[in-house]
């Protein structure tokens, strides 16, 4: 999917997961699936699969990433002296936020970067994909005031 076992064992200062352990590779490789199925199921609706943006493809790794580990430390977290499960780093439910929020249009993929490699003009981005106008109403009338986010333009009628 969008991460890999030395990926996930990385957050783990590189251990590697053993056949003997609570977590095995093959249970890492499980969840690694599992998790990218759902954050495919959870943006299908909104993006074009596969995605090909390599930073878009970072962010999906780093959520696939913080999924998983949030799913391994809740198995393999122990009880404290008085009896309690220690706290977990709380990635999983960090990750699924993200993607709520994706999935719903509050945030975009190319919105979590600073710099994105896809630049949109004239209804065609750097990929060569047709995308849809920003605003419904193109048509802009002279003496309207127009905002974006670097300055205030006036057009004004000839």
């Amino acid at each position: 999917m969008y991460c890999d076992i030395s990926d996930i064992e990385a957050y783990y200062l590189n251990k590697t997961f053993k056949c003997d352990d609570y977590v095995s590779n093959k249970d890492v490789e499980t969840f690694i699936v599992q998790d990218g199925a759902l954050i495919n199921a959870l943006l299908r609706s909104k993006y074009t699969l596969p995605f090909t943006n390599n930073d878009d493809l970072l962010i999906l790794k780093m959520l696939n990433e913080k999924m998983v580990v949030g799913t391994i430390d809740d198995i393999i977290r122990e009880k404290t002296e008085a009896g309690d499960f220690e706290r977990t780093r709380g990635m999983r439910k960090e990750a699924l936020d993200w993607l709520k929020k994706i999935s719903e249009g509050e945030l975009t993929l190319q919105a979590l970067m600073s710099s994105s490699s896809v630049l949109k003009f004239n209804n065609v981005d750097s990929d060569g994909n047709e995308v849809t106008k920003r605003f419904k109403n193109s048509n802009i009338e002279p003496g309207f005031t127009v905002v974006d986010r670097e300055r205030r333009t006036t057009i004004s009628s000839n």
